[in-house]
């Protein structure tokens, strides 16, 4: 520890933080541009500045320091709020203003920018330049990312980013002097699957995702903090969303997995979730026809009956690698206790290949809970082709799907559509719900509670954003009512229980409570968790400053 004084109050910072950082840890702002803790610091943009006395020294530097360059020491001594600080913060504004269009009512960046924030808390009020202004071109960069040149401010973060975090570096600073821009190279497109943290990263209003562009203002968005579903990483994400549909999905910072980024497959993925097909009440199919809406009690008593004429031994339960931690369990207590079936089986997306960049990995396999069903179901539990092998020797099966985009062989059709009763609980229609006599609406994981079991074994709450959809329940909300359907006696009342329930219960979760798992997860066999202390590091850092 560092033992220093910022503003003429001493404090105890972690050693080798720059001077933003350490600002940060005691919760003292230094407005910037330029820097970012994950990339290298270009001291360009010139507003961190400081009054800067090194250890030892009778007196402050005769020049203004960067804060994003002094790495703190012991003894050192930082202002932040001299007069000569102030003007020169105010001097910095006024010069990335002097171009900059006075275009807020209409910036998507409006309500959440930088450049906004820290002219109302550090910049003059007007301007003595009274030339026209240059107007640069608006430009599509690729498939996801919009530039605004009349915005930018050239803190070059975005091209610091596609060369050492991507690694692909399409972009670059053009031209010089008062005509410099961000561009792309000629003959490139801005396409790598990292290339939405280029909009998170912008401090102002100049890269701007084009999924995003114009569909809301950012004060009328509601937040909650969640598990991206779309690979076994786990990146930690804040779901934005209005009126029930969700409108953004961003990173949240979490040093040990995702750290500031997540890549667009996440990112973008998630307009499944709105679609206009989403299943909103239960369905039967009558043989030969088309499925018609029905009420849950209809379904509750069709399942009671089937499991008397056919036994509840020759009952198949399927879960899904997309299930929540909670929602398995209570499928596997479903299966032994209330069915006393041995059939149990795992529906997964195919794992896909690992593409790795040179400070991001995106995983291959495409399921955010694939480690917590094989820990909480067992060895014992049928994947893949034996899953299908396993169907075929049942005579009904209860299967959750909600897997986006999943495609079935033609010997899984073959098995399904012999069973004699199969109900599939999913988010949408779906190669299983073709073929099944009941369809029950499933939630998606912004409509969901409970953790998911990422590849480094770390529990990972998801909040719900949103209510289900139309009379859709709750996956353990159905298993508690169908079980208690027949004959059990479940007296869930909420997720948190169950949560409790499984680390008290499956040994392999033996720690990992609501109160442990926490914001940032928690490492299965880690032992006891030590308490909270205050923030350190890029975790102070992204607390005052990441989205």
């Amino acid at each position: 520890m560092a033992k220093i004084t910022i503003d003429g109050r001493e404090y105890e910072v972690s050693d080798g933080l720059s001077a933003v950082q350490a600002a940060a840890e005691v919760g003292v702002l230094i407005p910037h541009y330029c820097y970012h803790p994950a990339l290298p610091a270009p001291a360009n943009c010139r507003m961190c500045l400081i009054e800067l006395t090194p250890p030892g020294a009778p007196g402050p530097l005769r020049q203004l320091a960067t804060a994003c360059t002094t790495r703190v020491a012991d003894g050192m001594v930082i202002t932040t709020n001299s007069p000569r600080v102030k003007r020169g913060r105010e001097m910095t504004l006024e010069f990335l203003l002097i171009h900059h269009p006075l275009d807020c009512p209409t910036c998507d960046e409006a309500g959440e920018c930088d450049l906004q924030d820290f002219t109302f808390l550090f910049g003059p009020d007007r301007s003595k330049y009274q030339e026209a202004k240059r107007v640069p071109p608006r430009k599509t960069l690729g498939p996801y990312v919009e530039i605004f040149k009349t915005r930018c401010i050239v803190c070059t973060r975005c091209v610091r980013f596609t060369e050492e975090i991507s690694g692909t570096r399409e972009l670059c600073l053009v031209n010089r002097g008062v005509h410099d821009e961000i561009d792309i190279y000629p003959g490139r497109e801005l396409n790598n699957k990292l290339s939405g943290n280029v909009v998170d990263l912008c401090p102002v209003g100049a890269l701007l995702s084009r999924d995003f562009l114009y569909r809301s203002r950012p004060w009328f968005l509601q937040k909650v903090n969640s598990i991206c579903p779309r690979c076994s990483k786990g990146c930690n994400i804040t779901v934005e969303y209005r009126d029930g549909e969700v409108v953004r999905l961003r990173p949240r910072y979490n040093g040990e997995v995702n750290d500031f980024w997540m890549c667009d497959d996440g990112r973008f993925g998630y307009h499944y979730l709105n679609s206009p097909q989403r299943l909103r009440r239960p369905m039967v199919r009558q043989e030969g026809e088309e499925p018609e809406p029905t009420v849950w009690p209809q379904f509750f008593d069709a399942m009671e009956r089937a499991v008397g004429e056919l036994g509840g031994e020759q009952f198949a339960v399927v879960a899904s690698a997309w299930n929540t931690n909670e929602e398995l369990y209570l499928i596997r207590r479903f299966a032994d206790e209330v069915l006393r079936t041995k059939r149990l089986g795992l529906l997964a997306a195919p794992i896909g290949q690992e593409e790795r960049f040179p400070k991001f990995v995106i995983e291959g396999d495409k399921n955010p809970n694939r480690t917590g069903a094989q820990l909480i179901l067992g060895e014992a539990v049928s994947t893949d082709d034996a899953l299908w092998e396993m169907l075929a020797e049942a005579k009904g099966a209860l299967i959750f799907g909600g897997i986006p985009e999943l495609s079935l062989p033609e010997r899984a059709r073959e098995i399904l559509a012999g069973l004699e009763f199969l109900a599939v609980v999913d988010i949408l229609p779906s190669e299983l719900t073709a073929l099944a006599e009941w369809i029950l609406p499933g939630t998606g994981f912004t409509e969901k509670e409970g953790c998911f079991t990422n590849s480094q074994r770390r529990v990972q709450a998801l909040e719900r954003a949103m209510e289900p959809l139309g009379n859709a329940l709750p996956e353990w909300q159905l298993l508690s009512y169908l079980a208690n359907v027949l004959g059990a006696d479940w007296s869930y009342s909420s997720v948190r229980q169950i949560t409790q329930e499984l680390a008290e219960t499956v040994s392999a979760f033996e720690g990992a409570t609501p109160e442990t798992i926490g914001k940032r997860g928690y490492v299965l066999g880690s032992g006891p968790k030590p308490p909270e202390t205050p923030l350190k590091g890029n975790d102070a850092y992204a607390a005052m400053f990441w989205p």
